[in-house]
């Protein structure tokens, strides 16, 4: 199935008479889909809103090494202390869990993946699934075995915008170019607090290939323009500068990363980085635009992440969706929601969905092993003096010899305020 497509396709309405549902090698008859998070980060509050007040699933036990985390979560989602772990083994012995969601560091997904599919238990993985090819087929294989549903969680294609820009691209021509562009703060205006230590694992070569942005917020945007030019992606180009965060750690933006189909259609992702650049969030203290340029006519969906976009009333417009249309009539349409909780609400529901349904979530199998393979292609181009990288050249993870140590390199003293992008 290519889902690149059929994403796009309206999905039938089918009404169920029998209430019994085959996951893997268990049922579930007439009651809800019970769900635990192995994983209780930052990012774990966007994953549980879905599961507020749901009458086809609930979330009823989480697990995390630091107890405490986990607990202060449990008394917020309302779970009960019996039902807390540390330990994911323990967790995933449990007979009456249904599914799990791994929102865990990345070099760990493999491992827990692999003992939810054996478990049983249908498996929902934060982007990026994993650090190379070989661990991805070797989830693949596992969900394979034990009958079960293996969703990658790429959100960024359920945000509301994003969705009525992919409806219209169907009535304005087929995709030319789409061009990302990313803004991030360092002090923004408001975000979400972000202690410089829990920087640790997104900095490190095993977890994150030290590319906190780039290796880890790039998956969505590969996935991106991979799913509005509706081709996969055949190379890829990247650069980066290194801006010094808090003077004190060397992170992996500015960037411009291009990617180029076998045709000649193409994609650009631009980021930039401020020391005080005034965006407001509920999230991350970052804001993004596309634009997408179709054969007759031009798409920009304005707002992500952040708040940038609220309350403007010139120049780019609110948060929504701006157009030209075949005939040179600017349109627009900012009724739905734009907030970026929803896209996780609506990536979460289509996790739901498939177990209940019997069909592939979106991302999985080949799509979600291609962005993957994009994803390592940039490393490589950014860690091979920017080269033009293909994407089928990457076989398994990062070539041996473009691999890093742990140990970051700290660079020379910039006497011309290194802090600052100019």
């Amino acid at each position: 199935m290519n889902v690149f497509k059929t994403i796009l396709a309206p999905r039938p309405i089918i009404k169920y008479t029998i209430s019994i549902l085959k996951m893997g090698t268990k049922t579930v008859a007439g009651k809800k889909i019970r769900v635990g998070f192995i994983g209780t980060g930052r990012i774990s509050t966007l994953h549980q809103l879905y599961y507020k007040n749901n009458d086809d699933a609930e979330l009823v036990a989480i697990c995390d090494k630091n107890k405490g985390t986990a607990m202060n979560h449990a008394e917020e989602w309302g779970i009960k202390k019996e039902n807390i772990y540390t330990d994911y083994q323990e967790m995933l012995g449990r007979d009456d869990i249904d599914a799990v969601e791994v929102l865990t560091p990345h070099s760990s997904h493999r491992d827990i993946v692999v003992a939810a599919c054996e478990a049983g238990k249908h498996v929902s993985v934060q982007k990026v699934p994993c650090m190379s090819l070989s661990e991805y087929d070797s989830m693949q294989v596992a969900a394979r075995k034990a009958g079960i549903k293996l969703k990658i969680f790429e959100n960024f294609q359920f945000h509301p915008p994003y969705r009525k820009a992919l409806e219209l691209m169907k009535t304005i021509g087929k995709p030319v170019a789409v061009n990302i562009r990313m803004w991030q703060s360092v002090r923004s205006l408001s975000a979400w607090a972000v202690p410089i230590s829990s920087w640790k694992w997104r900095i490190s070569e095993k977890d994150d290939y030290k590319l906190p942005t780039l290796w880890d917020d790039g998956y969505h945007k590969h996935n991106l323009v991979a799913l509005v030019l509706g081709k996969k992606i055949d190379r890829v180009q990247a650069w980066n500068g290194g801006y010094k965060l808090y003077k004190l750690v060397r992170i992996d933006v500015p960037a411009v990363i291009s990617y180029k189909t076998k045709g000649t259609e193409f994609g650009t992702w631009n980021v930039a980085i401020s020391q005080d650049l005034p965006i407001r969030s509920d999230y991350y203290g970052c804001e993004e635009m596309v634009e997408i340029q179709c054969d007759s006519g031009i798409i920009w969906v304005n707002g992500c992440t952040g708040n940038m976009f609220i309350d403007c009333p010139t120049g780019p417009g609110a948060p929504g969706v701006y157009w030209i249309d075949s005939n040179g009539k600017w349109n627009s349409d900012c009724t739905m929601q734009t907030n970026w909780k929803y896209s996780f609400m609506a990536c979460t529901k289509d996790f739901i969905d498939s177990i209940k349904d019997d069909r592939l979530p979106y991302r999985s199998g080949d799509d979600a092993r291609h962005v993957l393979q994009i994803d390592l292609a940039m490393v490589a181009s950014l860690r091979s003096g920017f080269r033009d990288v293909k994407v089928d050249s990457i076989t398994d993870g990062l070539p041996k010899h473009l691999t890093e140590s742990e140990d970051i390199k700290e660079p020379e003293p910039n006497t011309e305020e290194p802090e600052k992008i100019e």
